[in-house]
C-alpha cells in the first residue's frame, strides 16, 4: 500500500505539531518553511492544562523535556501597582495538568527531535499557489503533490486568503515586547507571576522562571518600530516610566538584544469552513493561527496550536481510511471550540484597549473563584482517547 503523502505549510508551532501527529499515524510529510532556519525565537510562551494534554499526546512531556515551569498564581494588578484580582493556577489535586511557561525556541527543538524520517523540512520555499484539481502546494517553480495539505502559516496566512478572502487577518492597533532574561540577570521575584494594566491599551506581563531565568511582555499601542533594538529599550523605559515595581527591575536587566517585537493581530472574520476538498479527492484543512488568530493579548495561540494537532492525529487515527471520516471528527471536535475562543479574544482585545482599560474594573468586580471557574472552563479540553497513535517513526 502507498504511504499517504501530507504537505505542512508553515514551521511554527501549529506546523511542527501537525506534522508529528501525521508522522504518528503514518504519513509521509513534508513541511514547506519560508525562513531559511527555523524560528527559534527565545519569548515565553504559556500553555494551558489543555496545552499540555496535548503536547503529552504528542510524545512530549512539557516539565520533563522542555524545563516548563508551573506558576502557582498570576496576579493581576492595575497601573498604580493595586492588586485587583488573582487566579490560582495550582489545581488542588496534585496529580492534576497544570497550565507552564515554554520558551518558544525549547518546544521548537523538541518537536522537530521528535518528527523521525518520514518527516522532509523545506526551507526557504514560500508557498504561494495551492492546486484544489489535483491537490498540490507549491511555490513560483516547484510543485508539491500531496493526499493532504495543512495550512500552519500564521495569522497571515497566503492559503486561507486563497480559499476564504472574506477572512482577513486584522491589525489591533498594537505591537508586543518580549524578552528572556537568563538567570544571572533575571530579577529574583520568589516564583512571582503577574500582569499590570494600564490605560490605552498598554500592558506588562512578567513571570519568574527559578532556575530558567525570568521573562517579561509588553503591549503597547502603535505599530512595528522600525527604531534601532537600543532606542527601542529606550522608548520601553520612557513608556512605562513610573510603573510599580518590578517593571524597572526587569526593563533594567534586560539588554536591547533581548527584545524581540511583533504585531498583534487577530483573524476576523473566522473561516467560514476549517476543510476543503480537491477534485481529485485530496483534502485541505487550516489549523493554528491560519484558522483562528488568536491574538497574544490573551495568550491561547500556541495552547490552540498544539490542540489542533493532537486533534488531528486523533481524528486520522479514528477514520485511517476515510479521510471525509476523519476530517467530519476533526470539525465536530474543534468548530465550536475555536469560536468561543475567537468570541473571546475579541471581548478581551476590545476591553483593554480603550483609553480606560475596562480589565481590572471587570476583574476587580469579579470574586477570584468565579474568575478561575470561567478560565477553568475555557481551558478545558481533552480527546475522547488518551493515547491515540501508533509510533512509526
Amino acid at each position: 500500500m502507498r504511504q499517504r503523502r501530507a504537505v505542512v505549510v508553515g514551521a511554527g508551532v501549529a506546523g511542527l505539531a501537525s506534522a508529528l501527529a501525521l508522522s504518528k499515524v503514518g504519513w509521509r510529510v513534508a513541511v514547506l518553511e519560508s525562513r531559511e532556519r527555523l524560528q527559534k525565537r527565545p519569548v515565553l510562551l504559556f500553555l494551558w492544562e489543555s496545552g499540555v494534554k496535548a503536547l503529552r499526546q504528542l510524545g512530549i512531556d512539557a516539565r520533563l523535556d522542555l524545563g516548563a515551569r508551573a506558576p502557582d498564581r498570576v496576579t493581576i494588578r492595575d497601573q498604580a501597582g493595586a492588586d485587583v484580582g488573582s487566579l490560582a493556577l495550582a489545581p488542588a489535586d496534585p496529580e492534576s495538568v497544570r497550565p507552564v511557561y515554554v520558551r518558544q525556541d525549547r518546544l521548537f527543538e523538541a518537536l522537530v527531535a521528535k518528527l523521525g524520517p518520514s518527516v522532509d523540512l523545506v526551507h526557504s520555499t514560500t508557498v504561494s499557489r495551492v492546486d484544489l484539481v489535483r491537490l498540490a502546494a507549491g511555490d513560483r517553480t516547484r510543485r508539491w503533490d500531496a493526499d493532504f495539505v495543512v495550512a500552519a502559516d500564521g495569522t497571515g496566512s497566503t492559503i486561507r486568503s486563497l480559499l476564504e478572502p472574506r477572512s482577513k487577518a486584522v491589525d489591533a492597533g498594537a505591537v508586543a515586547f518580549n524578552a528572556v532574561l537568563p538567570p544571572h540577570r533575571a530579577p529574583r521575584r520568589e516564583g512571582d507571576s503577574a500582569e499590570i494594566h494600564g490605560a490605552h491599551g498598554r500592558r506588562f506581563s512578567y513571570a519568574d522562571l527559578g532556575e530558567n531565568g525570568a521573562a517579561w511582555m509588553a503591549i503597547v499601542p502603535g505599530g512595528l518600530r522600525p527604531e534601532s533594538a537600543q532606542i527601542q529599550h529606550e522608548l520601553l523605559n520612557r513608556w512605562f516610566s513610573g510603573w510599580p515595581d518590578p517593571v524597572a527591575a526587569y526593563l533594567g536587566a534586560t539588554r536591547p538584544e533581548d527584545l524581540v517585537q511583533s504585531l498583534v493581530r487577530t483573524v476576523d472574520p473566522l473561516p467560514t469552513g476549517l476543510h476543503h476538498k480537491s477534485g481529485d479527492g485530496g483534502h485541505l484543512l487550516m489549523v493554528g493561527d491560519s484558522a483562528s488568530g488568536t491574538a497574544p493579548v490573551f495568550p491561547v495561540g500556541a495552547t490552540v496550536a498544539l490542540e489542533d494537532a493532537a486533534t488531528l492525529g486523533w481524528a486520522l487515527h479514528q477514520a485511517p481510511e476515510d479521510m471525509d471520516a476523519a476530517m467530519d471528527h476533526y470539525r465536530m471536535q474543534r468548530r465550536g471550540r475555536l469560536q468561543a475562543l475567537h468570541r473571546f479574544g475579541r471581548r478581551h482585545l476590545k476591553l483593554s484597549s480603550r483609553k480606560r482599560n475596562l480589565i481590572t474594573s471587570l476583574v476587580r468586580a469579579t470574586p477570584d473563584a468565579w474568575l478561575e471557574r470561567y478560565v477553568r472552563n475555557l481551558s478545558r479540553w481533552e480527546l475522547p482517547d488518551d493515547m491515540w497513535w501508533v509510533d512509526y517513526a
